[in-house]
């Protein structure tokens, strides 16, 4: 499983589901009572999809941006 838990998000966050890396969806609530994260997201066909998670299956979009490190010469 993942390394977030259901209170490290938070509405209007970019996350993607640990199994899709490319879907890239937007939390538009938190249920705390039913430990369930819902998203939203395009289809490829242009279909709004929403659908809930827990906050284990998924990652947060910034993990996904390369790290740039910088080295002396």
């Amino acid at each position: 499983m993942g390394k977030y838990t259901i209170k490290d998000f938070k509405r209007g966050d970019k996350v993607y589901h640990l199994s899709n890396t490319t879907l890239i969806m937007v939390v538009i609530d938190v249920h705390n009572d039913i430990n369930e994260v819902e998203c939203r997201w395009l289809d490829k066909s242009g279909k709004i999809q929403i659908i809930g998670f827990f906050g284990e299956e998924l990652g947060k979009t910034d993990d996904l941006r390369p790290s740039i490190s910088f080295g002396s010469i």
